[in-house]
């Protein structure tokens, strides 16, 4: 094994840490919350969801319906062929700035990043972007060193793809143009047509979805305002606009810190040198490295929001390169088994850390066994109505999971509403009835409410058990709509 780790250093973490994510979660019983949403999207949604755009549900569906046999472990294995594709372009760009060997490093390094691996058991956009905002970023510069039509669509085309993911990859896209404005090699493309291409390019592939919002009256928009939410400083305007940016970049810090650990640690007694770099090279690091927290930093600061810390799930994938571009030492053996031996500790310290978090929980949201509760949400429709199948409605989790497990596949109207279901048919969904079901008594009767019915409802009492036999009682509150 140390043969090949010497031999194959790159391709050995690739393998390894790919193996290692993949296989952890599936202690769990349950899909995480996300991922059983972007599969659920995947299957009903066309070119929108109601809280992003449609990609992530598109690669869950293949990889969980088409190449998967809906197993669980084809939604874990996304997440790490995405993270795995990250750290394939994060060297591949690191490699145009220094040594093949430091280059690896740089890659290898983001393990201590939380989201790398942590973090990326649940499936959903962010994880997505892991191997999003790299790919764009590697074509980007290659764009603007070579202005070749090829790397310039290919920009377009991931550019296009990271709106299609998530809208907050607007901001490595302002982070883009801001260096081709700024920089003055970047800058002086912008005389030639290719960049234009590329612009072309990502306006045609994210076309339709924004097409499809205008249609729909841009009703995600909802969401995606109030994920920055309220928070506890609301009443205290002076002191959120301080309060929430330091929060959101701390956590960065701290999500971080498993890197900047490993790094300066191993770093200590090594012998510092500097490589030269033109200055549009540091600029592109700047800019696409740093200037996209710096970013939504000043929006919380400007506008006072409390932004999620997930937003800058992706913003840290040049951290390693920024590290032995800035903060450079001399590749020598001792540091590059240092350097090494850090990840590895670390991947393995987060994985145990995650297989605990995993065997303790009690939650539903890690120990419903979902078969059966598929299977007792079928009885429950057959036992009160002796149409198909077809609908229930409820919030995330309990309604995906209900679509996903019960053997009729009933499709899942979330939170009730119509208007934020709208690749159902209200009529549809009237004439065949539906399960209503909520885990919260007062959000069933807003459902109740919306779809237009009454009655108070039945209770179904659901019980999960941790790895070490550990028992919590879940109360589902349900009735029946048009049954």
């Amino acid at each position: 094994m140390m043969k090949y780790l010497k031999k194959y250093p790159f391709e050995v973490f690739l393998v390894v840490h790919f193996a290692l994510w993949s296989f952890v979660p599936l202690l769990r019983k349950s899909l995480p919350m996300d991922s059983i949403e972007a599969v659920s999207w995947g299957m009903y949604c066309d070119l929108g969801t109601n809280k992003h755009p449609p990609l992530s549900g598109w690669l869950a569906d293949f990889f969980y319906s088409v190449i998967g046999f809906e197993t669980p472990f084809s939604i874990y294995a996304l997440s790490q062929f995405c993270v795995v594709l990250g750290f394939i372009y994060v060297f591949r760009l690191s490699w145009l700035f220094v040594s093949k060997e430091k280059a690896v490093l740089a890659a290898m390094l983001l393990e201590g990043v939380i989201y790398y691996g942590f973090s990326s058991l649940e499936y959903n956009v962010n994880v997505v972007s892991l191997a999003l905002w790299p790919m764009s970023a590697y074509y980007f510069y290659k764009a603007v060193k070579s202005n070749k039509t090829l790397d310039w669509a290919l920009t377009g085309a991931f550019a296009g793809l990271n709106l299609l993911n998530k809208y907050t990859s607007f901001v490595l896209l302002f982070s883009m143009a801001l260096y081709m404005l700024f920089d003055k090699k970047a800058r002086s493309r912008l005389k030639t047509l290719r960049p234009y291409l590329a612009a072309i390019v990502c306006v045609m592939i994210v076309m339709p979805h924004l097409l499809w919002l205008y249609k729909h009256d841009f009703f995600v928009m909802s969401y995606f305002m109030g994920r920055g939410g309220q928070g506890s400083f609301e009443n205290m305007p002076l002191l959120k606009h301080i309060v929430y940016p330091l929060k959101f970049i701390g956590a960065q810090i701290l999500f971080s810190a498993g890197t900047l650990l490993i790094y300066f640690s191993a770093v200590r007694g090594e012998r510092r040198t500097s490589t030269p770099h033109e200055k549009s090279d540091i600029n592109f690091l700047i800019y696409m490295g740093v200037l996209p927290v710096f970013f939504m930093f000043c929006i919380s600061l400007v506008f006072g929001l409390k932004l999620k810390s997930m937003w800058g799930f992706p913003s840290l994938y040049l951290l390693g390169l920024i590290l032995m571009v800035f903060f450079a030492y001399q590749t020598t053996e001792r540091l590059k088994k240092k350097l090494t031996a850090g990840v590895y500790v670390l991947m393995f310290v987060f994985a145990l850390a995650q297989l605990l978090v995993i065997s303790l929980n009690k939650s539903d949201k890690f120990q419903l066994e979902v078969k059966k509760y598929g299977q007792t949400i079928e009885a429950l429709w057959a036992q009160n109505s002796d149409k198909p199948f077809e609908y229930v409605a409820g919030d995330v989790w309990w309604a995906n999971n209900a679509a996903l497990f019960a053997p009729s596949k009933p499709k899942p109207v979330i939170w009730g509403d119509v208007r934020q279901n709208p690749w159902f048919d209200a009529k549809d969904i009237e004439d065949k009835g539906a399960l209503v079901l909520s885990s919260d008594e007062a959000t069933y009767f807003q459902m109740q409410q919306k779809l237009g019915f009454e009655g108070k409802p039945q209770i179904l009492r659901i019980k999960v058990q941790n790895r070490f036999k550990k028992t919590k009682e879940k109360t589902i509150y349900y009735g029946f709509y048009n049954n």
